[in-house]
């Protein structure tokens, strides 16, 4: 449709080209100018909103987590036991229904040097929003990341998610523990949050 519009306009101008500028002058052909410029400008838009939904081509020995319909645990590295999984699940329903809030985990084997990004990706393609936080753990990058959602930045700065996660993940990483990692980080995370919403 916006083809044969488009072609139509291209029509009106080769024939305003060659009878004059008086075309221009009668309102139906404003009319039909203004329409076609309308639908273009939708076709334009609607283009765009599809293709920023296309996903970046993933980077060598990137892994994407899988899509999960309802955890926001994505364990992509396998490296968490069903026992954490579930009581991670817990969690977030205690906080989704005492809060409105969420804590997302994601581990992977990413390798790369700006896992706050790739934690960022996970956050949104999880749907969280401004008061969550999401924890990143990339086992081969031997890197850990705690990533607040943006209307927490002025009460849980980006320091105090460092100091989060190294207090109380640092040492269960350390060991390859990552159960435990999680597990005492999203503890301590959840008692913020009781004392932020107190």
């Amino acid at each position: 449709m916006l083809a044969v519009l488009a072609a139509l306009a291209v029509v009106v101008l080769v024939v305003a080209g060659r009878r004059g500028t008086g075309v221009f002058k009668k309102q139906g052909v404003a009319w039909f100018l203004t329409i076609v410029m309308i639908a273009a400008a939708i076709g334009i838009g609607y283009n765009k909103a599809h293709a920023s939904r296309t996903p970046d081509p993933i980077r060598p020995y990137e892994t994407v987590p899988p899509a999960a319909a309802d955890s926001f645990v994505w364990d992509d590295a396998n490296v968490l036991s069903g026992r954490t999984v579930r009581a991670l699940d817990e969690r977030n329903d205690r906080l989704w229904n005492n809060y409105g809030v969420t804590i997302g985990v994601v581990t992977c084997n990413y390798g790369w040097d700006d896992l706050d990004s790739y934690a960022l990706e996970c956050a949104e393609d999880m749907g969280l929003g401004g008061y969550d936080f999401i924890v990143a753990l990339d086992i081969s990058g031997d890197n850990y990341w705690l990533v607040q959602g943006a209307d927490l930045v002025r009460d849980f700065s980006d320091q105090t998610c460092s100091d989060y996660a190294y207090d109380y993940m640092e040492e269960w990483f350390a060991r390859g523990d990552y159960d435990s990692a999680v597990l005492q980080l999203t503890e301590m995370l959840e008692a913020w949050y009781g004392v932020y919403y107190f």
